[in-house]
């Protein structure tokens, strides 16, 4: 004989019925909070699992060294240190691109390829064409990235000034490395590859054009597992130091991992921060709809009890519907974050440049986001089913004790009576039920919190681009020397045709050392009064460079460790290598970079270079944009030119392909949080107003006045949760533009009248159409069914 669904679970499954769609709200809600979990965790995995599997795949250094000039039989000395188990000497560059259609020149990293064999350590991993013939020394592989940006292929060539010398490059294969997983040009932010790639030439070829025939520039390592860096380290630089290297660094130096790294860590706070919102959220809905049908069954709940049934099978029951709903929200949440992490990973394989990037979901992620989710319905469900488990049986069957109801006095009762009936059973209603209308209030606060939060980023990342390119960089292009030249080559640029205004300047790449701790940093040395770049902090206010000592950025002194007046040492990393304290003037608070910043004849007195600078901004007029850049394409000091309207334009483009469009999502998803909970607090204050509704509609209101009360209520406390909601959402805006603060942008919280206006705007709007669709039901209401109370 088959046996029926246990008594209990047909009761179970007709309560959820009853409620599906609150429970689908519900549902919604809590799948966007997993969603981005399952999204921002399993993009996390699947990025750092592609990198750790790429740098082994292709021997990614462990630490790099820059000479100035070591002979080759340095070489095998680093090669036998402790600790090092491979090492590659090369000769690197920069050299200028002519490209044809294009009318400011490209810049290119120029690095060499061993004479035999493939490179021991950084290897390439080829997409296209052959390796180049090391007999024939203008044959040259370039970066992927480049090369799909100008649509080069094998068999196509360069133009190039390689050290002043005007060179054909062939270009034979395509090419990508561990070492340019993320490629951008010395001084830019953001990647141009239409402007700026990596080329890689023989070795003899490249030593040749740079005068480095017997000798290298550069040196990447490859360490022992277990190998001590830091002992290594002192080590290389103890053989690299006489000539003129300015120390070994490792990844955390590195540009391209250095990248990498800051996006694993916002992927960490977005898959921590955000989700737990929307999980909150979603317990506290729960709570109100499991309390408000416990509520509703006092009388099931007594007759359960007196039947048999103890406290564990009552609590059981009513927290597999809240268990219920959570599982539906875990399954859409992981099949949408899973179509997020999909389209997520076709963004960053647009940004960063692996073999292979594919988003993978493992099953102990996917059971975490189940885990998660089933939790935050659990906690919400707790506080309810704890009130059913505490209910005695005589007392559930028993009608619930009236409402006490008093006459008000003062000034709130005459202007309770100054409105109209309708009016006041809907203020007395909100005074007499606190803890109901709270609930109510608090879950609209919530969401118009999160649509604030949502709508931030925008307003943060337009603030953020202003202040770079309108107000700290109001040059049109910065030119770049290949090493430091006189101040003879600062009026050589200001001669070049259109130009219209030029300020020098100096950048040299310093350690900054304070007690124990020690950082690499660039150290910007600028004219007095500044006008075309400079350091603007986050008022917006142009901050000169001190007349003595030096200004530190926030983010550098913070991990220096040190205030105003302070000293620390600053160790110079190439040229002549000098040290010397030197006291800390400010500190200021650029939105952009961690670099320290001086005074530019304070910065020559220091390395003892007076009158060098290392380029020119530039102001041009737009008249003669294109003789100006014909000039600087056949110049032969030139390392790189940056055009400050292109790399906005780079900026803006990383924007809306990257953050624009997870902040789009998260709107999206902040206004299904929104609508779930309008529509979950018009479909319990209908519950809750049921029976009130009737009464009213038996002693004579039309459907019309019924619907005012009920619509009322909800208006009444959507408006009372506007402040509330603005106060929240501004307090998660400062405390997430903090989480996903770096050493390399600041974020600061910018107030837009605009975004709060569409939280409110679009909040009460949820309210008001979700309460119009809940309203239905008071047309739909069985006036006798409702009115059998047993009093």
């Amino acid at each position: 004989m088959r046996r029926g669904l246990h008594p209990l679970d047909r009761k179970l499954l007709r309560d959820v019925w009853r409620m599906r769609l609150h429970a689908v709200a519900i549902a919604l809600v809590l799948a966007c909070g997993v969603s981005i979990l399952v999204m921002a965790a399993g993009m996390r995995a699947s990025l750092d699992q592609t990198r750790r599997d790429y740098y082994a795949a292709y021997r990614m250094m462990d630490l790099a060294a820059a000479p100035v000039r070591a002979p080759d039989r340095v070489g095998d000395a680093l090669a036998s240190l402790p600790g090092v188990r491979a090492v590659e000497t090369r000769v690197t560059g920069f050299a200028l691109l002519d490209i044809p259609g294009q009318v400011e020149p490209a810049s290119a990293r120029l690095v060499s390829l061993p004479v035999e064999g493939r490179p021991r350590v950084n290897d390439l991993a080829m997409t296209r064409g052959r390796w180049p013939d090391p007999d024939r020394p203008d044959e040259v592989l370039v970066s992927e990235a480049f090369a799909n940006a100008l649509g080069l292929q094998p068999g196509g060539s360069l133009s190039a000034v390689v050290h002043g010398r005007q060179r054909r490059l062939e270009v034979v294969g395509i090419a990508n490395s561990p070492e340019f997983v993320f490629v951008a040009a010395p001084g830019e932010m953001f990647p141009q590859p239409e402007r700026f790639g990596v080329v890689w030439m023989g070795r003899r070829a490249l030593a040749r054009a740079f005068d480095l025939e017997g000798a290298f520039n550069d040196a990447a390592f490859r360490l022992d597992p277990g190998a001590d860096p830091a002992r290594v380290i002192r080590a290389i630089d103890a053989l690299l130091a006489p000539h003129g290297s300015g120390g070994a660094f490792g990844r955390d130096r590195m540009m391209s991992d250095r990248y990498l790294s800051e996006e694993l860590r916002q992927l960490s706070t977005m898959a921590i921060f955000l989700p737990a919102i929307f999980l909150l959220v979603a317990a506290f809905l729960v709570n109100i709809a499991l309390g408000r049908m416990i509520a509703t069954e006092r009388s099931n709940i007594g007759l359960l009890k007196a039947f048999g049934y103890g406290d564990l099978a009552v609590a059981s029951h009513y927290a597999r519907s809240a268990l219920m709903i959570g599982a539906l929200g875990a399954l859409l949440g992981t099949g949408a974050g899973l179509a997020l992490g999909v389209k997520v990973a076709e963004l960053y394989r647009a940004y960063y440049h692996f073999p292979n990037l594919a988003f993978t979901l493992s099953p102990a992620l996917m059971a975490g986001a189940w885990a998660a989710a089933l939790l935050a319905v659990g906690a919400g469900a707790a506080i309810a089913v704890r009130q059913a488990v505490r209910l005695p049986p005589a007392e559930a069957l028993a009608p619930p004790r009236p409402p006490a109801y008093t006459r008000s006095k003062g000034w709130p009762a005459a202007l309770v009576l100054r409105l109209d009936a309708k009016s006041r059973i809907i203020l007395r209603r909100i005074g007499r039920f606190p803890r109901r209308a709270l609930s109510t209030a608090a879950g609209i606060a919530m969401a118009i919190a999160l649509l604030v939060v949502a709508g931030a980023f925008p307003a943060v990342m337009d603030r953020l681009l202003s202040v770079q390119f309108s107000e700290a960089n109001r040059q049109d292009v910065t030119l770049t020397f290949a090493q430091p030249l006189g101040s003879g080559s600062f009026h050589a640029v200001a001669r070049l045709p259109g130009v219209r205004a030029a300020e020098p300047f100096r950048g040299e790449e310093m350690r900054f050392r304070s007690g124990a701790r020690e950082v690499r940093e660039v150290l910007i040395g600028l004219p007095v009064d500044a006008r075309l770049s400079r350091p603007v902090d986050r008022t917006g206010r142009a901050v000169d460079p001190p007349a003595s000592g030096i200004a530190l950025s926030r983010a550098l002194a913070r991990r220096l460790d040190v205030a105003p007046g302070d000293v620390v040492e600053v160790i110079q990393v190439s040229g002549r290598q000098v040290r010397t304290p030197v006291r800390v003037s400010r500190i200021v608070d650029p939105q952009v970079g961690s670099a320290a910043y001086m005074n530019l004849e304070a910065l020559g007195r220091l390395v003892r270079e007076p009158d060098r600078i290392s380029g020119v901004h530039v102001r041009l007029d737009p008249a003669r944009y294109a003789e100006f850049n014909a000039r600087i394409k056949a110049t032969p000091a030139l390392a790189g030119a940056s055009f400050v309207r292109q790399a906005e334009a780079s900026m803006r483009r990383a924007y809306d392909q990257g953050v624009g469009v997870m902040t789009s999502i998260y709107m999206v998803f902040a206004a299904v949080m929104a609508g779930g909970v309008a529509f979950s607090a018009s479909r319990v204050t209908l519950a809750e107003q049921e029976r009130d509704l009737a009464t009213l509609r038996v002693l004579g209101f039309t459907r019309g006045e019924a619907s005012y009360i009920l619509m009322g209520e909800l208006m009444v406390l959507s408006l009372l949760a506007i402040a509330p909601g603005c106060l929240l959402g501004t307090g998660l805006c400062i405390a997430l533009m903090r989480l996903f603060q770096t050493d390399m942008y600041s974020f600061d919280f910018v107030f837009s009248p605009g975004g709060y206006g569409f939280a409110i705007g679009f909040t009460l709007l949820c309210v008001g159409v979700t309460g119009l669709i809940v309203r239905t039901g008071v047309d739909r209401l069985d006036l006798v069914a409702v009115l059998k109370a047993r009093d």
